[in-house]
């Protein structure tokens, strides 16, 4: 098979150049595979996941973990999840959520080494949390000082994952299809799909198999931090979608309908 690379790319631009035979494969996100715009895709290979933990990146002062972060300290970072997961672990710090252009104009600073005075960039967080694959996108992953436990901070459903996607399927590309990692999708969708209904943006996951079983993690804190359902179940590694309702049921059960506000508490 010979492959062209096109470039990075946004999720309608890839989307757009496959459907107008301008490229054979895009690599996408599970966002990407969840949204009405893949209809008409197929996902021809799932590759094996790279890492799935959030990062504490350090950028300024001496930070050498979440924990040892003075009361009081910014904490940047994108997304509902990530900041409902600060309030329950942290929430005497003080919360920045940025936008992902935000967190790019900080990486861009800091790397730049734009200092105040006093050895600190102006306008900068003491910290941002972020994925190790964003961190080592935006050039920060060498700042990194912690990996936050998955199981405890529990990333994004999907975190880590990408797969390749195409009009039809290739078989080429097919050879790369990595099992277990499809296996944990399929988990972990099953989850989003299952609870969806009841919003998902705190909602983390993590689904790992081994041997004939897959155990799935899940937890969603409530915006302020101040309450969290969680559910830690395994299953049959050839019942994905089966395991997913399961702890989505469970987590319902748990109040998971109250984070969202949907039913009075």
């Amino acid at each position: 098979m010979d492959v062209d690379f096109v470039g990075e790319l946004e999720r309608d631009d890839s989307f757009a150049l496959l459907r107008d035979h301008q490229i054979d494969l895009a690599l996408v996100g599970i966002s990407a595979m969840r949204g009405s715009a893949f209809d008409g895709f197929t996902t021809v290979a799932v590759l094996p996941r790279m890492e799935t933990r959030d990062v504490v990146v350090a950028l300024q002062g001496r930070a050498s973990s979440l924990a040892a972060l003075p009361s009081g300290a910014t904490v940047g970072f994108c997304g509902a999840r990530r900041g409902a997961f600060l309030a329950a672990h942290r929430p005497d710090l003080n919360a920045l959520t940025l936008d992902p252009t935000e967190v790019r104009r900080v990486a861009d600073r800091t790397r730049n080494g734009d200092d105040s005075d006093n050895g600190l960039v102006a306008g900068v967080p003491d910290v941002l949390i972020m994925s190790a694959l964003d961190a080592r996108h935006a050039g920060l992953l060498d700042t990194a000082v912690e990996a936050l436990d998955p199981k405890a901070w529990l990333p994004e459903p999907g975190q880590g994952a990408l797969a390749l996607i195409a009009r039809h399927p290739i078989a080429e590309a097919t050879a790369l299809d990595h099992l277990p990692t499809r296996t944990a999708l399929r988990t972990e969708l099953a989850l989003l799909d299952a609870v969806e209904e009841h919003g998902t943006d705190t909602l983390g996951c993590l689904a790992q198999p081994s041997g004939r079983w897959i155990r799935l993690w899940a937890a969603a804190p409530s915006p302020t931090g101040d309450r969290l359902v969680r559910s830690d179940r395994t299953g049959p590694l050839d019942e994905p979608a089966s395991l997913g309702a399961t702890v989505a049921a469970e987590l319902v059960s748990r109040g998971y309908r109250l984070l969202a506000g949907l039913e009075a508490s």
